[in-house]
C-alpha cells in the first residue's frame, strides 16, 4: 500500500529574520507585509514592474520584498541607503535579481556605470550574461543597445543613452580611476582582506545618488569585510548602512524545518525540501550551516564538529580524583610562540576528561614555567611533537624526562613511568583524529575552557597521507587542541597505572 505524505509542503519565509526597518512610519503601505512602504516612499514598485512588465519576468516573494525594502527613498528622492548587505543560503535566486536591478538602473534611474564584481570573474559574469540575454530579448530594451563587448576581461553592456555595465574581479586594483554609480558585490564572504572592498567601494564617493549592493550567503572568521559590515549594520552605526539577513535562528537545529525556511526563502520554488535533505545528510555539520542555513561559523573546514564540542563541555568537569592517571600535553604555537600544556585522563567508564592546565605567551616563559607547572601537577607522561614547533622546547623537556613519575615519595621510579613521549607522524594524525572522534560520540569532557574553546575553533583539517591532523599554519593559534589531541592520546594508550597502596606495601 502506498502512504501519501500528508505533510503541507514547506516553503521559504518571505521577510528576512534580520533587516532595517523603515525609514518612514505610518499605517501598512502596499508591500503586503505590514510596512508603510509605497510607490512614494519606495523606488522598488517601480523595478518590480519594469521587471514583470518589461522584461517579462517573474519574481519571488523575497526579491519583491527586497526590491521594496533595499530602493527606499527618501523625500526629495534620494536612496535611503547608500550601502546594502544582504545574506541569503545558496541557490535562492540571487543571480536573478541582481541582474534585473542592473538593467533597471541603467534604462529608468540612468546609471552612468554598473559595475560588478566578485571573487572569481566568472561569478560576475553569470549575472552580466544574464542581464546582456535579458536586454536583449526585451523588445522595448533590445533598440537601446549600442554594443556588447564579450572579450574576457573586457565584457561591457553598452546602451545608446552611454550607460555602461561592466565587470570585474575583485582585487586591490579594481574599479580604481572609474566612477560608479552601481556597484554590485557577489559573494563579499570571499573578501579574506579588505583591499578589493578598499578599492571598490570608494569609487561610488563621487556619484551622489550611487548604491553599493552587497550580497552573499555567510562566512567565517576570515569574511572580514562582510563581518565588519554586518556588525556595523546590526549596530545601527550608519543609517545608510542596510542589511537583510535570512538566516536560520543561532542554536538551532540542523534538521529543524523551520530554520531552513528561514534562511531559505526560495525554498519550494528555487529549491526543494528533498534536496536540503540530501545536504544535511552529506554535508558536514559546518558547511551545511554555512551554505543552506546562512550562519557564520568560525571555519568552514572545522577539523572538529563545533555543535559536538559544545556537547562535550560541562563547566563542572575536572581531573579530579584522577590525577593519578592523568597526563599531558604540550605543544607551541607556530606563529605567535603561544605554548599551552593540556592534561587528560580516562574515566571508569572510558570517557576522558581533558583541561588546561597552564599557559604561556612565549616560549621563553614556558622555559620558565615547565619544570613548575610538571612539579605541581605530577603527571605521568608528556606527550609532545618533535618535529612540530614544540621542537624550540626539546632541551627542557629532555632534562624534564625522567622525572614525571606521579608520586614524588616513591624511593625508586615506577618501571611503568614512560616519561616523554614524542608523537610524529602517524601518531599525531591519530591524535588529531582520536580528539574528533570521542568528541563527534561525545565520549570527551572538557570544563569549556575560553582558550580551549578558541583554539579549537581555529582547528582545520590538513590531509597527511591516508588521514588528516590540524593544520598549524593559516589557522591561528591552534596549540591547545595540539596539546589535548597529544594529552588525550597518551591517556588512552597508556597502559594503567599500578595500585601504589599495593606497591607501598611490599616495602
Amino acid at each position: 500500500m502506498t502512504v501519501l505524505d500528508e505533510r503541507p509542503a514547506l516553503t521559504g519565509k518571505t521577510t528576512p529574520r534580520l533587516s532595517t526597518p523603515p525609514l518612514v512610519t505610518g499605517a501598512p503601505g502596499q508591500c503586503g507585509c505590514g510596512c508603510p512602504l509605497t510607490p512614494e516612499s519606495s523606488l522598488g514598485f517601480e523595478a518590480i514592474e519594469f521587471a514583470t512588465e518589461v522584461l517579462g519576468v517573474g519574481l519571488l516573494p523575497w526579491q519583491r520584498w527586497w526590491l521594496i525594502h533595499a530602493l527606499e527613498v527618501r523625500p526629495g528622492g534620494s536612496f535611503r541607503f547608500r550601502t546594502i548587505l544582504t545574506l541569503v543560503a545558496r541557490q535562492q535566486g540571487k543571480t536573478h535579481l541582481l541582474k534585473i536591478v542592473a538593467l533597471w538602473a541603467m534604462y529608468l534611474r540612468h546609471a552612468h556605470l554598473v559595475l560588478g564584481a566578485a571573487q572569481s570573474l566568472d561569478i560576475a559574469r553569470e549575472s552580466w550574461t544574464g542581464a546582456v540575454e535579458l536586454a536583449k530579448g526585451a523588445d522595448e530594451l533590445a533598440d537601446e543597445v549600442a554594443n556588447v563587448r564579450y572579450a574576457n576581461g573586457e565584457q561591457c553592456l553598452t546602451l545608446e543613452s552611454g550607460a555602461r555595465y561592466r565587470i570585474t574581479a575583485a582585487t586591490r586594483s579594481a574599479g580604481r580611476g572609474l566612477s560608479v554609480d552601481l556597484l554590485i558585490l557577489d559573494e563579499l564572504r570571499e573578501h579574506r582582506t579588505p583591499d578589493a572592498w578598499a578599492a571598490l567601494s570608494k569609487t561610488t564617493l563621487a556619484r551622489p545618488h550611487a548604491l553599493i549592493v552587497c550580497i552573499s550567503n555567510a562566512g567565517d572568521t576570515e569574511s572580514v569585510v562582510l563581518n565588519q559590515l554586518r556588525s556595523a549594520a546590526l549596530a545601527g552605526a550608519d543609517e545608510q548602512l542596510g542589511i537583510f539577513e535570512w538566516s536560520a535562528p543561532d542554536g538551532c537545529a540542523l534538521d529543524d524545518p523551520q530554520a531552513w525556511a528561514q534562511s531559505m526563502p526560495g525554498l519550494g520554488i528555487t529549491i526543494s525540501e528533498a534536496a536540503v535533505r540530501t545536504s544535511l545528510a552529506t554535508d558536514p555539520p559546518t558547511v551545511f550551516r554555512t551554505e543552506l542555513l546562512c550562519q557564520r561559523v568560525d571555519v568552514l573546514d572545522a577539523a572538529i564538529d563545533p555543535d559536538a564540542w559544545r556537547g562535550c563541555s560541562n563547566p563542572s568537569a575536572s581531573i579530579g580524583e584522577l590525577h593519578s592517571q592523568m597526563v599531558m600535553g604540550v605543544e607551541v604555537s607556530m606563529t605567535t610562540g603561544h605554548v599551552t600544556a593540556a592534561a587528560a585522563a580516562v574515566r571508569e567508564d572510558d570517557t576522558v576528561v581533558g583541561e588546561i592546565f597552564q599557559a604561556w605567551n612565549s616560549v621563553h616563559e614556558a622555559r620558565e614555567g615547565l619544570r613548575d607547572a610538571f612539579a605541581r601537577y605530577l603527571p605521568r607522561a608528556v606527550a609532545w611533537f618533535p618535529s612540530g614547533p614544540s621542537t624550540v622546547l626539546g632541551a627542557e623537556l629532555q632534562e624534564l624526562n625522567g622525572t614525571l613519575i606521579g608520586d614524588p615519595d616513591m624511593i625508586e621510579p615506577p618501571e611503568h613511568a614512560p616519561g616523554l613521549v614524542g608523537l610524529s607522524g602517524q601518531d599525531a594524525v591519530s591524535a588529531c583524529q582520536t580528539l574528533a572522534s570521542l568528541v563527534e560520540g561525545r565520549r570527551f569532557v572538557h570544563p569549556d575552557d575560553p582558550l580551549l574553546n578558541a583554539h579549537v575553533a581555529a582547528s582545520v583539517r590538513k590531509d597527511q597521507g591516508d588521514g588528516w591532523r590540524f593544520a598549524r599554519r593559516g589557522a591561528g593559534d591552534v596549540d591547545a587542541a595540539y596539546a589535548m589531541a597529544g594529552a588525550v592520546h597518551l591517556a588512552r594508550t597508556l597502559p594503567p597505572p599500578p595500585d601504589y597502596d599495593a606497591l607501598t606495601s611490599v616495602f
